[in-house]
């Protein structure tokens, strides 16, 4: 009995010392495991704050670096080497700091004549930039390009909607209604067309054609009148009345009622633009000039105006001051294509002038040296695609007149040195 009492005895010591020896373990660990409040930085937030500051500090200055390459090249005319840093800066910017990076990147595409890459960019462009108009514009043209009617509609429609003062984009828009049978469509947007910009000849002619292809025009003009009879300060009969006039070419009744409209109510732009544009089509250029003008008073900042008044004063053959207020359309858009195309008219009106006025038919080396200045507008017209096609025709016309290479071997003149040319330089 001794015996197996004392070996219960030694298992109950040897139990309680392993579980002594488990217990310490136990306690030995998780006593030595940090808590999870333990584990916590401990940074303050002015030293978050500071570390963050740094982090974007880094960003915005390799996005301020890209960027400034991209645009150096790019405004050196050094294209291909531009693409890769817009597109390094396309990727960083993700603020949008920089609202022209797909405008350029797409024009750099343009240049190196890569269409395809070009709408890419540009389709890229209206979802990260959906209100710039001048997106949604490129990208109707190269759509129209495609063929793809419907697209190019809706691209159109959407520029227009932010920028709706451009007469070029109604135009491509109400060719675009015509092409995809929208006759409707097509006479309203020519009619606004034609409000921002009387003077459009083909447009007037097209809107005649869609009137009579809708309707009887000359009926209309019939019932206006009658209107005219029983409310003679009816504005909006006047209007209308003095419009269809003008788009049939009789530019003498559009002027009489576009005249007893202004009466009425002296400062519609409208009504002035339809006028001066009448005065202009008829040689009435002084005349034309002095409505031009009274807009100005109205609308200072109308580049539009600002061509029209120096395509007057080109007609009466006063170059310099023509060329003024082409440059002074260029001050307020030195993007605008037909402020180029109207600089190079001018140039081209005084050598063809300068010729006649010496008997000559063909031209001399100094006529040829101002041809090419025309030349180099219409060019710099190109980079609007709004006026790309005039300003191409332009070129085209021209290029014959230009100096060839056996011109400037024979001779070492930059500048014409004929009197009639000193005003240019």
């Amino acid at each position: 009995m001794k015996k197996v009492s004392l070996s219960n005895s030694r298992q109950t010591i040897l139990f309680f010392l392993f579980a002594a020896a488990l217990l310490a373990g136990v306690f030995f660990i998780f006593g030595c495991t940090p808590t999870t409040e333990q584990q916590k930085p401990s940074i303050s937030p002015e030293r978050q704050k500071a570390i963050q500051d740094s982090l974007n500090q880094v960003y915005i200055r390799e996005l301020n670096i890209n960027w400034s390459t991209a645009y150096e090249y790019y405004k050196n005319k050094m294209y291909r080497n531009s693409v890769k840093p817009f597109w390094r800066v396309v990727e960083l910017d993700t603020i949008k700091r920089f609202k022209n990076t797909y405008t350029y990147l797409s024009d750099a595409y343009i240049q190196l004549n890569n269409a395809d890459s070009a709408l890419i960019v540009l389709e890229l462009g209206v979802e990260q930039f959906p209100d710039n108009a001048y997106l949604h514009r490129n990208l109707g043209y190269f759509y129209s390009a495609q063929g793809r009617t419907e697209d190019a509609i809706n691209a159109y429609e959407t520029a227009l909607s932010i920028d709706p003062e451009q007469p070029a984009d109604w135009k491509q828009l109400a060719n675009l209604y015509i092409k995809n049978d929208q006759p409707d469509e097509a006479i309203q947007a020519y009619e606004k067309l034609i409000s921002l910009d009387p003077t459009d000849q083909d447009a007037n002619k097209t809107l005649s054609k869609l009137y009579k292809a809708t309707g009887d025009a000359y009926a209309a003009i019939n019932q206006m009148e009658e209107v005219k009879k029983l409310d003679p300060n009816n504005i909006d009969n006047l209007f209308n009345l003095a419009r269809e006039y003008f788009n049939l070419d009789d530019y003498e009744n559009s002027i009489t009622n576009f005249e007893a409209l202004l009466k009425i109510k002296p400062a519609d732009v409208s009504a002035l633009s339809y006028l001066a544009a009448a005065l202009q089509n008829t040689g009435n250029f002084k005349r034309a000039i002095n409505v031009y003008n009274e807009i100005i008073k109205i609308q200072p900042k109308n580049k539009k105006v600002m061509t029209d008044i120096a395509t007057c004063y080109r007609e009466l053959k006063q170059f310099p001051t023509a060329r003024r207020f082409a440059n002074m359309a260029l001050e307020i858009d030195p993007n605008y294509g037909l402020a180029y195309i109207i600089r190079g008219e001018i140039y081209e009106a005084a050598a063809e002038k300068c010729m006649a006025d010496r008997g000559k038919d063909s031209p001399e080396f100094d006529d040829k040296l101002v041809f090419e200045l025309a030349y180099k507008e219409y060019q710099k017209a190109t980079r609007d695609l709004q006026y790309k096609d005039m300003a191409t025709s332009r070129m085209n016309y021209i290029k014959e007149f230009i100096p060839k290479s056996e011109d400037l071997f024979f001779h070492k003149e930059k500048q014409a040195m004929k009197d009639c040319y000193k005003w240019i330089y």
